[in-house]
């Protein structure tokens, strides 16, 4: 069965009927002022406002380990409190992570690996609450309490109205899409997991995460192009604090894009890894931590990135630099300023420069323009699914 959340609700369609009001009095207006054709006007300004959709995308969130004392009595909320980024997240039309790790009590805990998490029902609703309405649970800490706990996962996202995708209870669930409509617009995501331990990877008898067949993925990428509007493809891959993708993660995103993917999500290294446009698609070979719950001098920065569409094709991608350095933020992301700002666009620069991308940093953040012309209407800002148009000027 298709895993589909609709995230309309009353106020949003009575806004969406407000709007389509004010357009027709406006084409009333002009009628009688300039004898235009005022219900063509009307239905190509709301279209074209229509047509403007944003993705943010983030890395790995795990609201447990270390973090679990203290965010317990913080709050959860509290780590989504960093007033520019809860705007970012809360007014893009889809918000992705990574969710590394499952929501239970229950399950008995995988003895062979040094790093287990799990967390509690009240994170999740922290990160619904936050905007978070995309998950990937395809990844190496999914099944760190075996079935029961993925069980329990499942069952907390679906009580949250969250859609995931990259884990079930057998091989066919767990690659399966999932879908979000939101403003008329369909989201789709597909997750795999390229981690280990193998005993995760879900079968056809039994529970657990994705784990990539290249001519399946290129199938079903094939088969949710003709769901979706906007495909995401989530990949938890390639190796720890290193800063470059291995060539397999190359190629199978590659494969991906060419298959119909809108974007490439990478997760897993803890820290941020080149972006790449491929064939006018972004790929974010790692997008780092965002809200990880431990403590690491290594990891100390990464970034969200807004994918902005104008009729449902890619037309900029928007990096905003993001402190994470739990020593100095508390397991609260926080929103890079001034010379940090600048040093974290430098960075990503200087990385993703052999993939042929060119990134600008301007007014604290970065840009990669991958349709020339494109030029940002005035000022668009999405909020709770809805349009709205400001003359503004300008482990």
């Amino acid at each position: 069965m298709l895993q589909e959340v609709d995230a309309e609700n009353t106020s949003q369609h009575l806004v969406s009927t407000n709007l389509h009001k004010i357009c027709a009095t406006v084409c009333l207006v002009l009628i009688v002022i300039e004898g235009y054709p005022g219900l063509l006007f009307s239905d190509n300004l709301y279209s074209r406002m229509s047509s403007v959709n944003t993705v943010l995308s983030v890395g790995d969130i795990m609201l447990s380990g270390s973090s679990k004392p203290y965010l317990k009595a913080k709050g959860y909320d509290f780590t989504f409190q960093d007033t520019t980024l809860a705007k970012v997240i809360s007014g893009s039309g889809a918000a992705f992570c990574n969710l590394e790790y499952p929501i239970t009590d229950q399950g008995d805990r995988y003895e062979d690996k040094t790093y287990t998490f799990r967390g509690e029902p009240d994170s999740l609703k922290a990160i619904k609450k936050a905007g978070f309405n995309l998950i990937s649970l395809a990844n190496n800490h999914t099944m760190d309490y075996g079935e029961k706990g993925l069980i329990d996962t499942l069952r907390q996202c679906r009580k949250n109205r969250i859609v995931y995708a990259g884990a079930g209870t057998d091989l066919t669930s767990a690659c399966r899409l999932g879908i979000l409509r939101k403003s008329g617009v369909r989201y789709g995501i597909l997750a795999y997991s390229f981690t280990f331990p193998e005993e995760f990877w879900a079968t056809p008898e039994k529970a657990g995460t994705a784990h990539p067949d290249w001519g399946q993925v290129g199938r079903d990428i094939r088969d949710a192009r003709l769901r979706v509007d906007i495909l995401i493809v989530s990949c938890h891959w390639g190796e720890e604090l290193k800063e470059n993708p291995k060539k397999y993660q190359i190629d199978f995103a590659h494969h991906a894009i060419n298959a119909g993917a809108d974007i490439v999500a990478g997760h897993h290294p803890h820290i941020p890894q080149p972006i790449e446009i491929y064939k006018g698609k972004p790929i974010f070979y790692s997008l780092g931590n965002y809200a990880f719950g431990a403590v690491s001098d290594k990891v100390t920065f990464s970034f969200a990135a807004l994918t902005r569409f104008r009729n449902r094709v890619p037309v900029w991608v928007d990096l905003y630099p993001v402190n994470v350095h739990n020593r100095e933020v508390c397991f609260q992301p926080v929103l890079a300023k001034g010379s940090s700002a600048k040093n974290i666009i430098s960075y990503l620069r200087d990385i993703s420069k052999p993939f042929g991308t060119h990134i600008r940093f301007e007014q604290g953040r970065g840009r990669i323009i991958i349709t020339p012309g494109c030029a940002e209407p005035r000022s668009v800002t999405e909020m709770n699914g809805t349009l709205t148009v400001h003359d503004t000027g300008l482990h």
